[in-house]
């Protein structure tokens, strides 16, 4: 399995499109669904003013704008501003929240260090698995 080789080409306009909640999508990428061992990655579209809460993950995260401006809140007191291009690489336990709250759409490519990758929301102490039916953002 090791030396096993894999290539896949995965068009946009194929990829699905799985709803989280108040209008955010997630597009994934590499997953284990597609044989994916030591990442995990997709694209995340967030509609104007929208919010993912704070919350922490199991392994490594780095968080590249593709459109718009997104704010993160990083262990609640550091805030940053990423615009196009802009990236974040958040170490594993760093609790942070992305937030929209201009009037245009972001779109960020998230990658995972981990294709085993969860999520741990802060305000409740529950943990999902990213990507699971249970990953999902009420409404703030």
């Amino acid at each position: 399995m090791a030396n096993e080789k894999s290539i896949n080409h995965l068009k946009y306009a194929d990829l699905p499109q799985v709803k989280r909640g108040i209008g955010i999508v997630n597009q994934p990428i590499a997953s284990k669904s597609i044989g994916a061992r030591s990442l995990h990655s997709g694209i995340t579209v967030m509609p104007a003013h929208t919010a993912v809460p704070a919350h922490t993950h199991n392994a490594e995260e780095q968080v590249t704008i593709l459109e718009g401006t997104m704010r993160i809140i990083l262990d609640g007191e550091t805030e940053v501003y990423c615009s196009k291009y802009d990236s974040t690489f958040i170490s594993p336990g760093v609790q942070h929240e992305l937030i929209n709250d201009t009037d245009e759409e972001v779109i960020a490519m998230v990658i995972y260090g981990s294709a085993n990758v969860n999520r741990t929301f802060s305000e409740t102490g529950e943990t999902v698995d990213i990507g699971s039916d249970r990953d999902k953002f009420p409404a703030t």
